[in-house]
């Protein structure tokens, strides 16, 4: 079971990690226009645990 409180305002799956990705992948993108579902090429990524649509969003640096 994971240790983090969802409810926590410092939960550290909230926090944004970097991620590497290697295959092409269809996900939620988010830039400073706003959040949509998009390809994700190779390259480095931040990532984070959305609550909101229940899934991972990803940006670049």
């Amino acid at each position: 079971m994971d240790d983090w409180n969802a409810d926590d305002p410092g939960s550290e799956r909230d926090d944004w990690e970097w991620c590497t990705i290697l295959v092409p992948r269809f996900a939620l993108n988010v830039n400073r226009t706003g959040m949509k579902t998009r390809w994700l090429w190779p390259g480095r990524y931040l990532y984070r645990w959305s609550r909101t649509y229940k899934r991972y969003v990803y940006r670049r640096h």
